[in-house]
Formats: C-alpha cells, sequence, structure tokens
C-alpha cells in the first residue's frame, strides 16, 4: 500500500469509524492501524492528525448493533508507523465483520488520517 504523507483515508474531525466486511471468518487476535509516516518525517501537523484512543469491536453480522468489544488502545506517534496490538478479548469467538472506532486524534481539529488497518487470526473451520 502506498503510505506517503497524505495518502490516508481521512475523515472529518477527531472520532470517526469504518466497518469492514472479512472475506472470511476468523477468530481474531490482534490489530495493526498504521499512521504511515516514519519517525524522521514527522512534524506536529502530522503527528495531529494521527488517531490516538480507538476501539476495535467484532461483529458476526453487518446488522449487528454492538458487536463485541476486541480492545480499546492507544497509538503513539513517532514510535513506529505501524503499531500491532494484541486483543483484549480474543475469547469473542469467530467474527465476520470488523469496525474501527477511532475516539480521538493528536489535536487536529480538522481532520483524521488513518493510512492502514489490518486485523490478524486464524480463519474460522
Amino acid at each position: 500500500p502506498d503510505n506517503h504523507p497524505g495518502n490516508c483515508w481521512p475523515f472529518p474531525g477527531s472520532q470517526g469509524h469504518v466497518l469492514i466486511k472479512l472475506p472470511v471468518a476468523i477468530f481474531p487476535k490482534a490489530v495493526t492501524i498504521n499512521h504511515g509516516i516514519e519517525a524522521a518525517a514527522y512534524h506536529a501537523d502530522s503527528t495531529s492528525s494521527a488517531p490516538k484512543d480507538f476501539a476495535v469491536y467484532g461483529l458476526q453480522e453487518e446488522d449487528d448493533e454492538k458487536g463485541t468489544l476486541l480492545g480499546e488502545f492507544i497509538f503513539i506517534p513517532g514510535q513506529a508507523p505501524g503499531q500491532t496490538f494484541q486483543l483484549e478479548n480474543e475469547q469473542s469467538g469467530f467474527i465476520k465483520y470488523v469496525r474501527l472506532q477511532v475516539l480521538s486524534n493528536w489535536g487536529h481539529r480538522e481532520y483524521t488520517c488513518v493510512y492502514q488497518f489490518r486485523l490478524h487470526g486464524d480463519p474460522a473451520r
């Protein structure tokens, strides 16, 4: 994927979410979120648009209102562009959908940028 500065999924404000349908049902184990910019290239504007607090939910159906909370995490800009987090609730069973819920960013008032989001796990059998 193209993780150059500016080639991101931008959404207005500091909060947003996306629901992703998985190609196969999986037993989730970890997530990776990527802000896409190497630490040496960080400046105030790119840091402030990075997600800060985020939650991940697993769902078995698209119309599942709530889903199962798999974990809440904090992305720290400047550590690594891609950061992997072990899920807090691995006992959720298999899921067909995942919802990334960005709860805050690092201070940018206009938008938040997510460059990549990955879910790691084992396929359901």
